[in-house]
């Protein structure tokens, strides 16, 4: 059964709890915090402090998405904050020195793949991994084109995923919509995250 996330980045900042109690209500079952320190994005969004102000609202998951350098300078903090989900692009750690760390503490580990990323460079590690994030837009600001070549990383990702019979979800995020939904589904996705597209 595919499952609907919903990202933070484009709603209304000024009331997220009403957000997360209306997203709740209307099916979603996870949510998505985009993390940026206008370093490795030129953007800012979403320290631990918020995130931590808003764990109280909700029992679903969290999922915070490391949009920064040096992850692992950070990780303690959003795992006190509340994420039950963390994930980091590969490009700016040692992903699996951080994976580790994260399966050390009983949190999902999570790698973001960016459009230019070759999906097979985490394959190596693929059994610390507990979800993978196929970025269908490049990082940093929401409301951006799908990019439709994201399909067959989820295709290939898939298929090594069952050949090593492990257990790991893949998400795709960007550019998510009625539009796009029914050919992400087609391809093998599990978790579908939602942005700018439930926020117009």
């Amino acid at each position: 059964m595919v499952k609907k996330f919903a990202s933070l980045l484009s709603a209304d900042a000024s009331n997220y709890e009403k957000v997360i109690t209306d997203l709740e209500e209307n099916g979603y079952e996870g949510f998505h915090f985009d993390v940026m320190d206008g370093h490795f994005v030129k953007n800012f969004a979403f320290g631990p402090r918020v995130i931590k102000s808003l764990r109280c609202h909700t029992r679903l998951p969290f999922q915070a998405h490391l949009e920064i350098k040096n992850p692992g300078e950070y990780i303690d903090m959003f795992i006190d904050a509340g994420c039950d989900i963390i994930t980091i692009h590969p490009q700016t750690c040692d992903a699996e020195k951080e994976l580790r760390y994260l399966r050390a503490k009983n949190i999902k580990g999570s790698v973001a793949i960016d459009p230019d990323i070759n999906i097979e460079e985490v394959f190596e590690y693929l059994n610390l991994i507990d979800n993978i994030i196929i970025m269908s837009v490049y990082p940093g600001f929401g409301n951006q084109k799908f990019i439709a070549s994201a399909l067959e990383k989820i295709k290939e990702s898939k298929e090594m995923i069952i050949k090593s019979k492990l257990d790991i979800s893949i998400s795709i995020d960007g550019g998510v919509s009625k539009e796009t939904e029914p050919d992400i589904i087609k391809s093998g996705c599990d978790i579908l995250i939602y942005g700018s597209s439930i926020f117009k």
